[in-house]
């Protein structure tokens, strides 16, 4: 009896020993030829695009990528819970205290409505006043915000101002409704003729429609010629003094080589 209490106890210990070995695995955040990427849904995407063609050439490494939101993925990054997070906006100066930023492309954001929306032009007058007082441009009276912690929610209300340079940033509310990801804003554009959205230009399909702004289309040729104004940069954001795992670091060369520019380019962002 004593003898069998004693096998039961190691065993029980030996189940316990390896529960804690597969949960300090998970913590960590993945095996060693395993890459963990968080953050922006604008990113996310090309990340997947990128990683596709990374992981044709390296079948012996795994990207795991998960869009969560830039603030997401920064603080994924800040606390070690994911090697390399994704922002679709430059890193404030807190923020840069503890990580490196790595800036990829820039990309514009796109103001999108339905299909059959009489609208092809919009000011930024217009655009701020929508989303600050509800006022209708045309038929569309209801604007699509991003959630707190989006990077393409950050970038749209800076950028868009007023006739006195008042930006959307400033304000403590916006009207109209939220939706959490770039595809659930196309999804709710697509299914009505009355709301206007934003997302980036690179995620833009053909089940929506994007608008000039201040009689300017949003393009690639405008965008590097400075004249779309609404841009901001796709940043990667990694721990300072932080060792990335091999298999990441492949993966930052990639995307960094002209092969990864290449793929940048063809997904509508600027390098």
């Amino acid at each position: 009896m004593k003898a069998k209490r004693i096998f039961i106890l190691a065993t029980v210990c030996i189940v316990a020993a390896i529960a804690c070995a597969a949960s300090f695995v998970g913590c960590s955040g993945a095996g060693e030829n395993e890459v963990i990427i968080t953050g922006s849904t604008s990113v996310t995407p090309l990340m997947e695009k990128l990683a596709e063609a990374f992981e044709a050439k390296n079948q012996d490494v795994t990207i795991q990528i998960t869009g969560s939101g830039s603030s997401q993925g920064i603080a994924d990054a800040q606390k070690g819970a994911c090697e390399i997070g994704m922002s679709s906006r430059a890193l404030k100066a807190e923020e840069l205290e503890s990580l490196e930023s790595i800036e990829i492309c820039k990309d514009g954001i796109a103001i999108i409505v339905n299909k059959e929306c009489e609208l092809t032009d919009v000011t930024s007058e217009q655009v701020y006043n929508l989303y600050a007082n509800g006022t209708a441009i045309g038929s569309v009276n209801t604007p699509i915000n991003r959630s707190n912690g989006s990077g393409t929610r950050d970038g749209f209300n800076e950028l868009i101002k007023n006739a006195e340079g008042n930006s959307l940033k400033e304000l403590k509310e916006l009207k109209g409704e939220t939706q959490d990801q770039t595809g659930s804003v196309i999804e709710r554009v697509a299914g009505a003729k009355n709301v206007m959205g934003y997302i980036s230009l690179g995620s833009l399909n053909d089940r929506v429609k994007a608008v000039s702004l201040d009689g300017v289309e949003a393009t690639v040729e405008n965008i590097k010629a400075g004249e779309y104004k609404l841009q901001r940069p796709f940043v990667l954001a990694v721990k300072k003094g932080a060792t990335l795992s091999d298999a990441a670091q492949r993966f930052l060369d990639f995307i960094q080589s002209e092969e990864g520019k290449q793929i940048i380019r063809d997904f509508g962002c600027i390098v």
